[in-house]
């Protein structure tokens, strides 16, 4: 369970950083269509998904250390 935590974690860390990229990108050359595209969709939904599975996990532990 750690390392799924982990592994999304990093997910989301990476994933975050590469739409922070493409924001920065499509403001100097608006025509190259980083961030309105549909790779760009898919990779943003799948950051949505890191992100709950990381919080729902993080609430998961945080609840089973309470019940210790």
């Amino acid at each position: 369970m750690k390392k799924v935590y982990a592994l999304l974690s990093h997910l989301c860390v990476i994933l975050g950083l590469m739409f922070l990229v493409f924001l920065i990108l499509d403001q100097f050359n608006p025509m190259m269509n980083f961030v309105d595209n549909g790779i760009s969709r898919w990779l943003l939904a799948l950051m949505c998904v890191c992100g709950i599975s990381r919080s729902i996990l993080g609430w998961m532990t945080e609840e089973k250390e309470k019940k210790q």
